[in-house]
């Protein structure tokens, strides 16, 4: 697992899965899985790749 920060909130994000939409108009599009990060019930999100990599950093793990 990999983890983000979003450039604009500076919220912590980890990258659960890397995932394939399979719904009609966005068929084969590849989509990141994410979870909150450091919460007690984090919400999850899925967010199409390219833009996922355009709003959030990667930060490495001390």
């Amino acid at each position: 697992m990999k983890l983000y920060r979003h450039k604009k909130t500076g919220n912590l994000y980890l990258q659960l899965d890397e995932v394939k939409n399979c719904t009609n108009a966005n068929d084969g599009e590849k989509m990141f899985f994410y979870t909150e990060y450091g919460k007690e019930n984090p919400m999850k999100f899925v967010r199409e790749k390219s833009e996922f990599l355009e709003k959030f950093e990667e930060v490495k793990f001390s």
